[in-house]
This record gives structure tokens, C-alpha cells and sequence, in this order.
């Protein structure tokens, strides 16, 4: 599987990680082609400075509206046939990770997750359950975070998702008691499935380090300022929202790509970005604080 594309995922008050998961992107691979799949329900947004000085663009997807991350579903129904890798914003790349996808024979390469029974039933869907959409269906054993995923054109369409989406703007579970709310949760059941029915074969290796505590420690920065190729991984800052950079685990590692990206930036463009960031977060607090929307 050689990776012709990357799809970023974002939408309005996200712009700020956007920023250093696509200058990590360009780090490791100043040419691929990055796309952003840019999800309008809270909101349209502006990415042209990001654009004109990143080489990236705007997938055109069909519908303005998706939520829960829906529209990282788009790139399967695509007419051309490619592969890609799919990112949620708040993810930097610490190496050559594409380069995994190179030995992948299969047109899909997962996080090789381990979650438990019990944590799984709280974040996928309900194994006690399942059965009740189609009754022969096994569970396989694994999961994955949809926040970076390896996939191919061809062996989804809009009507296999069908079964478990209403396809409103914004998209919906049919079931959200059974398999729950998001992107997340129905792409791991259709690919379960699909594989159960030997239409598709899925391969798993690690992909994503969630640097909770002490998960991230390894990762030697100045390797990484080197173009060292030790950590051919993602870092997903998966559930984690902080109002400073400096908050995060690894904030170095995310300073340092937000370095590299205000680099590129003339002066003026710094400041036009900087203002509107802190609108952003302005409006996203009174919103949450006033109106108590999320």
C-alpha cells in the first residue's frame, strides 16, 4: 500500500492543533498531497493562511454538516481509486509513518489497540447487543482509534454505512444505544463486518501513542529535530483539551512543530492568526460558560 494522500479532519474551534499536525505532516513529507476535510457544524472557518502556505486543500465533500467526526468516513466513497491516511487535528507525526503502510498488503492498517471488554462496551459498541443489527455478526477481537487510520477507495460505499447511519447533515446513529455516537464506533462495526465476510482484510501495527502520563516519555525530540527515523508513530492527544499549549503532554514536541509553521508566516500573517485564534477560544468559552454548549 503505497499512501498517495493524507485527509486531516477538523472543524472550527480545533485550528489551533491544526496547525501543528499539518506542519508535521510537511516535516516528514514535504510533497504528499494533505487535504482537509472540514466539518462546518459549529461553524465555517478560515484555513487560507494554512493553505497558500502549507500547500494543503479543501476536500469537497458532498454535505457542509457531519459531527462526531463523520466526515472522516468521506475518503472511502471517493470515485478515484488511492490510498490515503486519515488524521484527526489534534495528532502530530513524530516519524515516517507512512512508511508501515508500504510492507501493508492489505487495503487496511489499524492501530493495534488493546482495550478491555468493559472499556470497549463504553466507547465502540454493545457486544450484548450487536446482534440485534445482524444476527450472525462476531465480534473479531480488536479495536481501533479512528483519530489515524490507513485505507483504500473501493470497498465501502455510502450504502454500507446505510445499515448503521442515517446520512441527515448531520449524520446519525440508528442505533446510538447500541453502537454509539460517532465516526469511531461504525467504522470499527463495517469493518468488522466486512472482514467477518471476507470482502476486505485489515492488518494491525502501532500507530498511535496517547501520551497520557508517561506514554510519550520515550520519544527523544531532538531525534526528531534530526529527522531521526526511531519513532515512525502518531502522537493523538485523543479526549485532551487544554487552553495553553504548554499544558499538554509533550508540549515540546508540539512547540516545536508550531515553530516550524509560524516560520513559514510572514509577520502580518502571524498577527491575523494570533487574533483569530483568540477569538476562537473566546467564543468557544462563552458559548460553553453561557450557553453551556459543548
Amino acid at each position: 500500500m503505497n499512501i498517495d494522500r493524507i485527509y486531516v479532519n477538523t472543524y472550527r474551534y480545533d485550528y489551533a492543533q491544526l496547525r501543528t499536525c499539518v506542519a508535521s505532516i510537511r516535516y516528514w513529507y514535504p510533497l504528499i498531497p494533505i487535504f482537509l476535510i472540514k466539518d462546518y457544524t459549529s461553524g465555517k472557518f478560515d484555513t487560507s493562511i494554512l493553505e497558500k502556505n502549507w500547500s494543503v486543500n479543501v476536500f469537497p465533500t458532498r454535505q457542509n454538516s457531519f459531527g462526531w467526526g463523520y466526515g472522516k468516513l468521506e475518503p472511502l466513497f471517493c470515485e478515484s481509486s488511492h490510498t490515503f491516511l486519515v488524521l484527526d487535528s489534534d495528532t502530530v507525526l513524530t516519524g515516517p509513518v507512512l512508511e508501515k503502510a508500504n510492507y501493508c498488503e492489505a487495503p487496511f492498517l489499524v492501530d493495534d489497540e488493546v482495550q478491555s471488554i468493559k472499556r470497549f462496551n463504553q466507547i465502540y459498541y454493545d457486544l450484548n447487543k450487536i446482534g440485534l443489527i445482524v444476527n450472525d455478526f462476531k465480534y473479531p477481537g480488536y479495536s481501533f482509534n479512528s483519530g489515524q487510520w490507513f485505507g483504500s477507495t473501493g470497498y465501502f460505499t455510502r450504502e454500507d454505512f446505510s445499515l448503521v447511519i442515517e446520512w441527515s447533515e448531520p449524520p446519525f446513529s440508528k442505533y446510538p444505544d447500541i453502537i454509539f455516537k460517532g465516526d469511531q464506533s461504525v467504522l470499527n462495526y463495517l469493518m468488522h463486518l466486512k472482514e467477518q465476510r471476507n470482502q476486505l482484510t485489515v492488518l494491525r501495527s502501532k500507530l498511535m501513542i496517547w501520551p497520557f502520563g508517561n506514554n510519550a516519555s520515550f520519544i527523544d525530540l531532538e531525534k526528531i529535530k534530526t529527522k531521526d527515523t526511531a519513532y515512525p508513530f502518531i502522537i493523538h492527544w485523543a479526549g485532551m483539551k487544554f487552553k495553553r499549549i504548554s499544558n499538554y503532554p509533550r508540549a515540546d514536541i508540539l512547540k516545536y512543530y508550531l515553530s516550524l509553521y509560524n516560520n513559514k508566516l510572514s509577520t502580518w500573517q502571524k498577527i491575523e492568526e494570533k487574533i483569530y485564534i483568540n477569538y476562537l477560544h473566546f467564543e468557544k468559552w462563552f458559548l460553553e460558560k453561557i450557553f453551556f454548549i459543548k
